[in-house]
This record gives structure tokens, C-alpha cells and sequence, in this order.
């Protein structure tokens, strides 16, 4: 019974813990600035595929090819056999580029990246102070024997 009733509790608490990290990483990612697609702005043009995945890649057109006319960016993408993912993966490609060419610095990856650094930082430190903390116990017991 105890088993039981700690389950739901144990999985209740990391879930929680889950949602508070995530969420601290996406409110302190700045959105504000991400650009939005207009349909006018983009040139598409569809290119039989190629490379492995049979005959039917080499037969039908599935790639897609996305040209942002106000910025000249162009994105390619033959990353799938079918056509309508491959015009989500562009068009979200296109986006993050556009996002890099408008707003570099404070772009979204951008921040994403520093956040990943800080984090890395923060767990290369603890690390090393870990590090230092054994060294130190080992001398200790060294000298003691």
C-alpha cells in the first residue's frame, strides 16, 4: 500500500520540477522580437529530390526550395520523402534565419546558447569544486594512515 501511494507522489514531484525548468529557461528567452512570415515576401520552388530513399525520392518533386525576396536568404531542404514536411522544416529554418539576420545578438538561438553556456559553466564549476573537495579528503586520509 505504501508502494502505492509513493508512486504518484515521487512521479507528482518530478514533473513539477520538469515544468519549473522548463519554464525558467522559455521566460527568460526573450519572443518578442521573432519575426513573422508573409506569404508575399516568400518565393518557393519545388525540385525533384535526390540521394537515397528509392525511386520514389528520385521520381517525384519533394524538395523545397524557399527564397526570402526581401533579404535574398534562401533555404533548401530535402530532409524527408514527403513534400508538406519538407515545407515545415523550411519555413522553420527560414524563420530562424531570419531571426539571426534581423536581431543576431538577441536572436532566439542566440540566447539559447547563452543560457546553455551558463549552465555549462555553472556545472564545469561545480564540478572542479567537487574535484578539489576529493583531492582534499584523499590527502587528508593519506596523512592520517
Amino acid at each position: 500500500m505504501s508502494l502505492s501511494w509513493w508512486c504518484p507522489v515521487t512521479f507528482r514531484r518530478q514533473s513539477v520540477q520538469l515544468f519549473f525548468s522548463i519554464y525558467k529557461h522559455k521566460s527568460s528567452i526573450d519572443y518578442t522580437k521573432f519575426p513573422k512570415l508573409d506569404e508575399k515576401d516568400i518565393e518557393e520552388q519545388f525540385i525533384k529530390g535526390h540521394g537515397p530513399g528509392g525511386s520514389n525520392v528520385n521520381k517525384s518533386i519533394n524538395c523545397v526550395l524557399l527564397k526570402h525576396i526581401p533579404t535574398g536568404i534562401v533555404v533548401k531542404c530535402h530532409e524527408s520523402r514527403l513534400l508538406q514536411e519538407n515545407q515545415k522544416i523550411a519555413r522553420e529554418r527560414l524563420l530562424s534565419k531570419l531571426d539571426e539576420h534581423y536581431n543576431g545578438d538577441m536572436s532566439v538561438t542566440a540566447q539559447k546558447k547563452r543560457i546553455e553556456k551558463r549552465k555549462q559553466i555553472a556545472c564545469d564549476s561545480k564540478n572542479e569544486k567537487l574535484r578539489q573537495l576529493k583531492k582534499q579528503f584523499i590527502e587528508s586520509n593519506k596523512l592520517e594512515k
